[in-house]
């Protein structure tokens, strides 16, 4: 996908070391944030740190015993230490963080609010799928959302073959058939993610409002630890009261109303 976030080169192991760390810490917050903690905590699952069974949505603990953090830890392991765990965070970084830093620039916490109704819709589609472990599902959806958002953007497949990104959720279901994996936790992700677009930019635009507003407490909350968009010019300003357009073909950047 997108050149926009490349791993420098270094010249020595020091170098190597801190060329790792400012690429790392250049990253978008939520976007690095949520790849850390991927990488965390399946690292701490195949070494026997942590249990994956404590990380997958069980209901029975969650309603019983009142393990409620498995509603948010089941996103965050992707399963084996293989060539597929390497694929799936490089997609992390190549697809969440153009979304953070270009879709949702001004405001990020109308990102993590997406990936809140992500994970939501994720949660009630367990009870059809029966997934216990929501890692590339979520992934996917971010993918499709990005799609959405760049639809013209060319690129390349492993590779081998360029298309247009609009066509890229799909092109990873294909490999993942043609792999002799599932592909129901890749249509899971696209399902939800056409679903936030639907509801976030598609019905408001037709309806003239909107039904999934982040809410004012996760804006106050990101604001008081740091994390803030950078400031619109002039013209997005002067838009604020405009109808909103139909971003989703634009992967620019939210006005300030959405």
């Amino acid at each position: 996908a997108g050149n926009t976030f490349i791993m420098p080169r270094a010249v020595n192991a020091q170098q190597a070391g801190l060329g790792v760390r400012a690429w790392f810490e250049s990253l978008p917050p939520i976007s690095r944030t949520l790849a850390l903690l991927i990488l965390l905590f399946t690292i701490a699952g195949n070494y026997g740190i942590i249990s994956p069974l404590s990380l997958a949505l069980l209901w029975q603990p969650v309603i019983k015993k009142f393990e409620i953090w498995r509603l948010v830890t089941n996103f965050f392991f992707l399963g084996k230490l293989n060539f597929n765990f390497l694929i799936h965070m490089i997609w992390i970084i190549q697809h969440s963080c153009p979304l953070e830093s270009q879709t949702f620039q001004f405001e990020p916490a109308d990102y993590l609010w997406m990936l809140c109704v992500c994970g939501g819709l994720l949660i009630v589609s367990t009870f059809f799928t029966g997934f216990v472990i929501n890692g590339v599902p979520l992934i996917m959806a971010i993918i499709y959302v990005w799609s959405r958002n760049f639809p013209e953007q060319q690129v390349s497949l492993y590779g081998l073959v360029k298309l247009q990104s609009f066509y890229l959720p799909w092109a990873f279901t294909g490999i993942s058939m043609l792999m002799g994996q599932s592909i129901v936790p890749d249509l899971t992700g696209i399902a939800v993610g056409h679903a936030y677009y639907f509801l976030a930019d598609v019905y408001p635009l037709q309806a003239g409002r909107r039904l999934i507003p982040t809410p004012a407490l996760l804006k106050n909350w990101l604001a008081d630890i740091g994390i803030r968009g950078i400031a619109p010019p002039p013209r997005e300003v002067e838009r604020a009261g405009a109808p909103q357009g139909f971003r989703s073909f634009q992967g620019r950047g939210r006005r300030l109303q959405d």
